[in-house]
């Protein structure tokens, strides 16, 4: 059936404001990737993984993203010379075309044995006989497998994504990500919304590791950056184990999850800074997992706030919990987005 747009959808005033020479460039980007995975999806996952890993390791480092991912792995690496910093930023445009290359592949990758090492410390069969948790993790590796493999283990998955402005590209997305045998929410999703999945019985899955304006400061390599304290609130309300989950690449498209015990919530204190305290623990383990294998962190957004622009200073300033997080300081690679990218 023909996908048929109402005169007042969002989608379609969103295409009719957005210049002829931007949506010229999106729908030979949809174009582009719809027959990569047409061809990717005729090879194994070994091969479609490193053919698409070496075209991204070749054009990614000329693009326009190649900048801020620099000054990403600048901050993660601070010793790196620009020899080694230049080596980890086109191993990590490879790890990403990786991902691009797997797509096609989604189901084999968590239904063929040896595919994904699967190491359980929190114990998922929890979650499958209707206790969710929240399962959080960055973008390792590949990110989709958390969710994918906890469905396969008959947990009730609902993961909260966002979605491309592009319709097409978000709809080859959405045909791949079928495979994964979850159900999906917007990131603009309420938190109400949220808690009726929870309650309902479903778990959820998040990437929390990229950008959040509107969030409350943790430590991240030494840095102020913001996160979203929302799914720590929720846990800690709700009673929900808060679940970290790490995916390592063991070569090829073969893997490692590590479903960790979950994050405890300080006994007393005020629950605004109890689920600031959880997400500061999440990030230390981020910042742990990416300087052990920092070429399998996705990166190439700005992910720390720069203290010289005014606004971001005055946050600082009035949090008060990074004292040399001043004009003085050098700045990261750029201010803040909004929103999260998907898992």
């Amino acid at each position: 059936m023909p996908n048929v747009i109402a005169p007042d959808d969002p989608s379609l005033r969103a295409r009719r404001s957005t210049p002829f020479p931007r949506r010229l460039f999106r729908l030979g980007q949809a174009g582009l990737l719809a027959g990569l995975w047409t061809a990717a999806a005729g090879l194994g996952p070994d091969r479609s993984s490193a053919l698409v890993g070496a075209l991204f390791a070749a054009v990614g480092p000329r693009s326009p993203d190649q900048r801020r991912l620099l000054a990403n792995l600048r901050i993660v690496r601070p010793s790196a010379d620009p020899a080694e910093l230049a080596r980890l930023a086109r191993e990590s445009w490879r790890q990403f075309g990786r991902v691009v290359g797997e797509y096609p592949h989604l189901a084999r990758l968590v239904e063929e044995r040896g595919r994904v090492e699967l190491v359980d410390r929190f114990g998922l069969e929890r979650a499958a006989a209707g206790r969710p948790a929240i399962l959080v993790s960055g973008h390792f590796a590949n990110w989709e497998l958390p969710a994918a493999l906890a469905a396969r283990r008959g947990v009730p998955m609902t993961v909260v994504h966002a979605p491309r402005a592009d319709p097409r590209i978000q709809g080859l997305l959405e045909r791949r990500r079928a495979a994964l045998g979850c159900r999906f929410l917007p990131k603009e999703a309420s938190p109400l919304a949220l808690v009726r999945e929870l309650r309902a019985g479903r778990s959820l899955g998040l990437l929390l590791d990229q950008r959040h304006d509107g969030g409350d400061w943790v430590s991240f390599f030494g840095r102020p950056a913001a996160v979203p304290i929302a799914p720590a609130s929720i846990a800690l309300k709700l009673g929900v184990p808060f679940v970290p989950a790490r995916v390592e690449r063991l070569g090829g498209a073969r893997f490692r999850l590590t479903v960790e015990p979950p994050i405890e919530p300080p006994r007393s204190g005020d629950p605004r800074e109890r689920a600031r305290d959880m997400m500061q623990r999440l990030y230390a383990l981020f910042e742990a997992w990416i300087a052990e294998r920092p070429s399998e962190w996705l990166c190439i957004k700005r992910r720390w706030p720069d203290p010289a622009k005014a606004k971001w200073a005055a946050r600082l300033a009035a949090d008060g919990r990074f004292p040399g997080a001043s004009p003085g300081m050098p700045a990261g690679p750029g201010a803040l987005d909004r929103g999260h990218p998907p898992l």
